[in-house]
Parts: structure tokens; C-alpha cells; sequence
């Protein structure tokens, strides 16, 4: 109960910092909450540029993974980046990245693009520590319109974690859905590989996302 408690109290830590951040941009907060067959997750992600005209902005991402049985299972991850973009779409990123092991020094490369229906971001990263791990996130989403107030809305997002060693962590999220007035919601599912011999665990079930 203890660790669950530690977990949460970081995470709305990090809610407060990440409200203060946001509004010096205007921008509102996505939140998706999933609930599956196993466990539960809270994210929240977001980037905005500090001005229209700057080619400096701010990037935050954070996951709270809760499980309904085993405590040991809980997870916070949080990473918050500042960003150059010197060329379009391309941007050079460095900051922090706090999960159990503690605070670590992060940089890393984001490629993005954007328009009303797709959305692509390629980030590469590095963890620079005594023993460098890295990983490569990517996030594919496509919204098109089915009607005037109905959109179809799928989202891919994968992450490889590894270090010299090998595979840490992996992940696949897979979102199928609707999307009315900006909320989008339906089906969930996760795919989950720890370790260096891992073996794939499912976690499916339904998300809300704002």
C-alpha cells in the first residue's frame, strides 16, 4: 500500500507541474484512462512549441500503471523534455526521465508530423547513466472523419526499452474507437515483453481519452 500511495503522490506531483507548464501555452491536457482485464493505466502526453515563431517548446509524457492484485507491478514513468527544432518536424530534445529507478539525464532525437488525420512521432532516447539504457518510442495515429460530428479514431504506440544486455522492457498499445467532440473512446489492448527471453502478456479491455 505503501509504494501504491508513493506512486500516486508522484503522479499528481507531476499532474501539478505538468498544469503549470501547460498553461504559460494555452494548450489543454490529453488524459487517457484504460481499464483491462489485468491492469489499469492513466497517460498523459504533450508538446507545444513556447510560441508560434519559436523553434524552442516543451515536451511531457507520463504513465501510471496500476495492477489490481500485485503492488509489485505498479509503475510511474515520467520524462520531461525541452526541445530545438532546427529544421521542420525535427527536433533535438534533452531533460529528465524519472521511473523506479530513480532521476536520470535524457536526450534524444523526435521526428513529428501532423496534420487533421494523422498524427507520427519517431523518438529515440537516451538515458545517460552509469549503465546507458535506450529506447525508441513510436506513436502512429489516424482520426479521419466519418461524419459531421463522428470520427474514427485508431492509435498505435510502441516502446523498446533495452540496455548492452538486452531487452528490458517492450510494449504495444493498440487503440480502436470513435471519437465524438474530442473524446475518444472504445476498445484497448496491450501487449507486454519484460526481460531479455520475454514472453508476451495481454492486458485488454476499454479506454477514455480527453
Amino acid at each position: 500500500m505503501i509504494r501504491t500511495m508513493n506512486i500516486f503522490k508522484l503522479y499528481f506531483l507531476s499532474i501539478i507541474f505538468t498544469l503549470c507548464a501547460v498553461s504559460a501555452f494555452s494548450q489543454p491536457i490529453p488524459v487517457e484512462l484504460t481499464g483491462g482485464n489485468k491492469y489499469g493505466t492513466i497517460n498523459i502526453s504533450l508538446g507545444k512549441n513556447f510560441t508560434q515563431e519559436s523553434k524552442f517548446g516543451f515536451f511531457h509524457m507520463n504513465t501510471i500503471q496500476f495492477d489490481y492484485k500485485d503492488e509489485n507491478k505498479n509503475s510511474f514513468i515520467m520524462q520531461d523534455l525541452l526541445y530545438y527544432e532546427p529544421l521542420k518536424n525535427f527536433r533535438i530534445a534533452t531533460g529528465a526521465a524519472y521511473s523506479k529507478g530513480g532521476f536520470n539525464y535524457t536526450s534524444g532525437l523526435q521526428y513529428l508530423y501532423t496534420d487533421k488525420k494523422l498524427f507520427i512521432l519517431l523518438a529515440p532516447r537516451i538515458n545517460i547513466e552509469r549503465n546507458p539504457t535506450y529506447d525508441i518510442m513510436t506513436i502512429v495515429q489516424y482520426r479521419p472523419q466519418l461524419s459531421e460530428k463522428l470520427k474514427l479514431y485508431t492509435r498505435f504506440q510502441m516502446l523498446n526499452l533495452f540496455n548492452s544486455e538486452g531487452n528490458i522492457r517492450s510494449y504495444q498499445l493498440l487503440r480502436l474507437g470513435l471519437e465524438i467532440n474530442g473524446t475518444q473512446f472504445v476498445l484497448a489492448a496491450n501487449l507486454d515483453e519484460y526481460g531479455q527471453n520475454p514472453k508476451v502478456e495481454y492486458n485488454y479491455g476499454v479506454f477514455i481519452r480527453r
